[in-house]
């Protein structure tokens, strides 16, 4: 998994690419990967301070050191639809917002 707000992507891609290993990238962070499974998000985040209140909506007591599976489970179809709506390639990880975990759900799905 990549964060836009932590990582140098072009390298990130780079090592990826050499290693052949595809990327779960999120811009800007993880946590909107799991607001998505709450709620639609089409605007600019500008970082993991953004994200994270707007999923503390959702999720009371929000915490990113003590996820709690029961708080996501339900949303995971919705989430990979929205997650597509925002970026249906999953290769275009400069949008803001964006993710392609939902490519990393499906494979994981696929092999099940």
């Amino acid at each position: 998994m990549v964060d836009v707000d932590e990582f140098d992507l072009g390298r990130a891609e780079a090592e990826a690419r050499r290693h052949r290993v595809r990327l779960a990238v999120s811009n800007p962070c993880f946590e909107l990967w799991l607001l998505l499974h709450h709620a639609d998000c089409r605007s600019y985040c500008s970082g993991y301070q953004d994200v994270a209140t707007r999923l503390r909506r959702h999720v009371l007591g929000y915490d990113k050191s003590r996820l709690t599976f029961a708080d996501y489970a339900g949303g995971l179809a919705q989430a990979s639809k929205r997650a597509k709506d925002l970026e249906p390639t999953g290769a275009e990880f400069g949008r803001n917002p964006s993710t392609n975990v939902w490519q990393l759900i499906e494979t994981i799905m696929e092999q099940s």
